[in-house]
This record gives C-alpha cells, sequence and structure tokens, in this order.
C-alpha cells in the first residue's frame, strides 16, 4: 500500500525547503500528499487543511495537529510524517523504523556542545522521564527521516502521554516498534559535503540557502513538480 504523505506546517513557512521536499517525492511512493497547518501560495497538495496550530510551544502545536491529522479519516490509515527539510535523493520504497541511539545519549551530546541545558534537550529530557516512568525504552526517533503513524496507534499515544514533548520518540517507544541504527541525516554545517550514498538528507535553513547541501538538493531536483503552480 502507498500511504499518504503528510506535512505539519507552520502557518507563516518560508516554503524555499518546502519546494525541493516536495520534487524529492518523485523518488518515494506515496499515495496523496497533505498539507497540516499553513498552505503557502504557488505550492498546491492534492489535500490541505489550513488550519491555526493551537498550543503554548512549538511541541504542543505539534501534538495538537498531528491529532488533527489522526482524526481525519480521509488520511490514510497510516501516513508517513514529514517535515518540510526531508529530501528523498534517491528512488526508495517502504523502509523500517530508525532510531540513532537513545534520548540520554542525544542529551549528553547536545548539552556538551552548548555546556548548558538547551530548550531542546529538556524537551528531550521530559520525553524520556515520561517513557522512563512506565518502564518503556527511550530510543531517540527525533532523526529527520520521515516516520510511518498508524493514526489509532497514535491516538492512544496521544491520550496516554500529556504534554507529549516529543511525539515520534513517545510513539515510537510505547509502540515498541523497535527498527535500526542509523545516524541522524541533518546537515547542520553550510561547509559540510553531503553524502552522494545517502538516500535521505535534511538541512537547517542556513545549510539549504547557504550551504554545500543546499546547492547539491537543488542542482539534483531542478525540474518543477505536480505539487506547483
Amino acid at each position: 500500500m502507498e500511504y499518504d504523505v503528510v506535512y505539519i506546517l507552520k502557518n507563516d513557512i518560508d516554503p524555499s525547503e518546502l519546494r525541493y521536499s516536495l520534487r524529492s517525492l518523485e523518488n518515494f511512493p506515496h499515495g496523496k500528499v497533505w498539507f497540516f497547518g499553513g498552505v503557502p501560495e504557488g505550492l498546491t497538495p492534492d489535500r490541505q487543511v489550513r488550519l491555526r496550530q493551537r498550543g503554548a510551544t512549538k511541541w504542543e502545536k505539534v501534538r495538537n495537529t498531528i491529532k488533527t491529522v489522526c482524526e481525519t479519516d480521509e488520511v490514510s490509515s497510516s501516513f508517513w510524517l514529514f517535515n518540510d527539510d526531508f529530501f528523498c535523493m534517491k528512488p526508495c520504497g517502504y523502509f523500517p523504523p530508525i532510531f540513532n541511539g537513545t534520548l540520554y545519549s542525544r542529551i549528553v551530546e547536545i548539552e556538551n556542545r552548548a555546556k548548558a541545558m538547551t530548550p531542546y534537550s529538556l524537551q528531550l529530557r521530559k520525553t524520556a522521564e515520561l517513557l522512563d516512568s512506565k518502564d518503556m525504552d527511550v530510543l531517540n526517533y527525533a532523526v529527520h527521516l520521515p516516520m510511518l503513524i498508524d493514526k489509532q496507534r497514535a491516538l492512544v499515544v496521544l491520550d496516554e502521554f500529556k504534554p507529549c514533548p516529543m511525539f515520534r520518540s513517545l510513539y515510537g517507544n510505547s509502540c515498541g516498534i523497535g527498527g535500526l541504527f542509523h545516524k541522524d541525516v541533518k546537515i547542520y554545517d553550510p561547509t559540510e559535503e553531503p553524502d552522494p550514498d545517502e538516500f535521505w538528507l535534511s538541512t537547517t535553513n542556513e545549510s539549504f540557502s547557504k550551504g554545500k547541501v543546499g546547492e547539491y538538493i537543488r542542482k539534483q531536483f531542478q525540474k518543477e513538480c505536480v505539487y506547483e503552480l
């Protein structure tokens, strides 16, 4: 089955990366493409649900929007959860869940680099503590890759974990999806050369607009796709 692709978008999103993410879907078999949240001008998915995301933090907004996705009957029973900065660089079919270690190892990495607790590492801590309290695994599924989400199982997770700081890791661990270890594919450094053997890449605003990886992605996907006006 070719599952739908769902993008959760900020209301004021800059569509620069999204445009190329959509173009890269030529490499990824899928059903309908959905936008939930913002709808940038010049881009036309198969379906769109324009909504003002609710929540005091970006994590709360994501949680509430995912709940809306899962309650939308027309979305396929499972769907690929995408970010606007995910790029499929080579033809790629279904792939298993991916993690890159534990939440605690990710916390140590971030806080050692910053020499302090950050807002992101705080959310990781909250997520790990929630999972620990229920004797669940604490694998880190936030690896900037699409994740296949079962709508009914996701609704159970959203109901069980209130608040829901880091949905992907809560979902993956509480549902016991397992998976394979792989490094995070996101490139932060504008000077870093992308690996031509990688099937997936992800970027920051800066590394996409000014970096070698952004130049590489734009060269790869020069042709407009069906989702562009």
